[in-house]
């Protein structure tokens, strides 16, 4: 197929040169998000992520999810609509082509090729726009490509607006996505307070799940934080080990006693403190006694075995 012959991954297209490089015409002076390929059975998606300076009704919710990305179709579509059906029956291969914003500088900015996506779910209730949910087959974990992780990293909250509508929040991790992840070695380990691993997706995941916030001090100074699991990973299997909800992110005082199980936290999400060590000398370092987290049902088995290990 020409379109996944011709187009390099994380290289940047204008419409103009696209239109000639897949042999499409239409591409030079398309003014919608959407492309029905008349040489060849493909739908290429064009998306601008940042639409601060467009209407409200054209603020739709596209962003990457690791190698899930959620998009808005147009406002006029519905799931009666012959080529959204075609898209998520999987009768046509469908490409993706993003930038974050339309202009920098004053220079339009080209479109850079994600690669081709797989139909995964839609949100039934969603109608004008309909909303549908992509794996990208493409996606590259372990990119240098600036212009790639610029388009993988940004999201909605980046220009102060907020996800609306999204057909799945919890999504499988895939195989590719697992074989990214690594045990860290020591120089690793230590690297995590410098984010030397930031760009690991378990953090990630877990910088996410507490909003890039200390979950005790609120501290969001993410070159800090530290991703901890609640269950080591010498104690834990590949599906706990790579699971956020077996993770705090918390500031490096409270990281250290929690690693070393020196504290750990109830049910309720209250700290809970070995008897070991005196109060007064916490508080020296800047451990609060009265300490609480916010914990959820998925955590509490993780919570349960870490206590067990509380000296």
């Amino acid at each position: 197929m020409a379109l996944i012959k011709n187009l390099k991954i994380g290289q940047g297209y204008h419409k103009k040169a696209l239109s000639s490089i897949i042999n499409e015409p239409k591409v030079a002076g398309l003014q919608t998000g959407l492309l029905y390929c008349e040489n060849q059975e493909s739908t290429i998606l064009f998306v601008t992520l940042d639409k601060k300076k467009k209407k409200e009704e054209l603020h739709y919710n596209d962003y990457f999810e690791w190698d899930y990305f959620e998009w808005d179709s147009q406002n006029q579509q519905s799931f009666e609509n012959k080529r959204i059906r075609s898209i998520y029956n999987n009768e046509v291969s469908v490409h993706l082509m993003v930038r974050v914003s339309d202009k920098l500088k004053g220079k339009t900015r080209p479109f850079i090729y994600c690669g081709e996506l797989e139909y995964y779910s839609h949100n039934d209730g969603s109608k004008k726009p309909v909303h549908i949910t992509f794996l990208c087959k493409d996606y590259e974990f372990d990119s240098h490509n600036y212009e790639l992780n610029e388009v993988y990293n940004w999201k909605p909250s980046n220009i102060g607006s907020q996800i609306t509508l999204v057909a799945n929040k919890i999504k499988p991790i895939t195989s590719k996505r697992k074989a990214t992840y690594k045990k860290p070695n020591i120089t690793e380990r230590k690297g995590l307070i410098t984010s030397r691993v930031g760009q690991g997706y378990y953090r990630k995941q877990v910088l996410e799940k507490w909003n890039y916030k200390c979950a005790i001090t609120s501290l969001n100074i993410t070159s800090i934080l530290i991703a901890s699991h609640i269950v080591p990973w010498k104690e834990a299997n590949n599906e706990e080990r790579l699971d956020p909800e077996n993770g705090i992110l918390l500031s490096p005082n409270y990281d250290s006693l929690f690693d070393r199980h020196l504290i750990s936290f109830c049910e309720n999400g209250n700290i809970l403190i070995s008897k070991t060590i005196n109060l007064l000398e916490l508080k020296k370092i800047g451990i609060d006694p009265l300490s609480k987290i916010n914990v959820n049902d998925k955590m509490l088995p993780y919570l349960k075995r870490h206590r067990k290990l509380l000296k």
